[in-house]
């Protein structure tokens, strides 16, 4: 369908090149937001000058931001403190599980002469992002599943998904789900590919795949990704909430 002349607002996951390029393929376009409930809403709205995919000016009006220096956060996190009493929750240096860069500049947008010319962009989770007693970071994943398995196997930035489950004896086990629209494909190859991409980050992830490998821990399966009530697919969830229909 040709979606020329609309304009999404789109919020709640990673926005990356991936994503929005899908987008455009329709001759759509999309502003990114990022905001948490418990902070009353949208902190942010999309930079019509962006740039990076998810460039957001932040509203500083709304709330103060600044970035933790060191543990038990990583580099980066975002810590959230409330500066309205309507605010729902009264937050002081909370964190939301996100990071990101800051950067103040002057993009020449509308929403800079409103006065916000505080900008966030690589807005990833680092809490949300763990396997087979492995924790990946976003900067792993999501480029793995948005980009190098489509480009090799086909499909676009969702059809691919990781479903963490519990195997009958109790041991954790991890399938790939690859849509089936995409049409046919090896299995083994695309382990492989998974495989020796995560494993090429470090050591400590290359002795995890080969116990992967050894195991059989890893299992491809051609299955249209869980999304979430609300529409979304999520990188990673877990199997008991993904059959609900609502995983975290």
């Amino acid at each position: 369908m040709d979606l020329a002349g609309v304009r999404f607002t789109i919020t709640g996951e990673p926005v990356t090149d991936a994503r929005l390029a899908a987008i455009r393929r329709v001759h759509g376009d999309a502003v990114p937001d990022y905001g948490s409930v418990d902070s009353g809403g949208s902190m942010t709205y999309g930079c019509l000058a962006p740039y990076a995919p998810d460039d957001v000016h932040f509203f500083s009006d709304l709330n103060a931001l600044i970035q933790a220096e060191g543990p038990p956060f990583p580099k980066g996190a975002l810590l959230v403190s409330s500066l309205r009493p309507t605010a729902p929750f009264i937050l002081l240096n909370v964190s939301m599980g996100d990071r990101a860069i800051i950067t103040d500049r002057r993009c020449g947008c509308p929403l800079e002469a409103l006065g916000w010319q505080t900008h966030l962009h690589t807005i990833r989770s680092y809490e949300k992002l763990t396997a087979g007693g492995v924790t990946f970071e976003d900067t792993e994943i999501i480029p793995l599943l948005e980009e190098v398995l489509p480009r090799s196997f086909g499909g676009g930035p969702t059809d691919y998904q990781l479903l963490e489950e519990e195997a009958d004896d109790g041991q954790p086990r991890l399938r790939l789900l690859v849509h089936p629209s995409i049409g046919p494909i090896d299995p083994a190859a695309v382990s492989k590919a998974f495989l020796d991409a995560i494993g090429s980050s470090s050591k400590i992830k290359r002795d995890m795949v080969a116990q992967w490998r050894q195991a059989g821990f890893l299992q491809v399966e051609r299955k249209a990704p869980y999304p979430t009530a609300s529409g979304k697919i999520l990188h990673l969830v877990a199997a008991p909430t993904a059959k609900s229909g609502d995983p975290v």
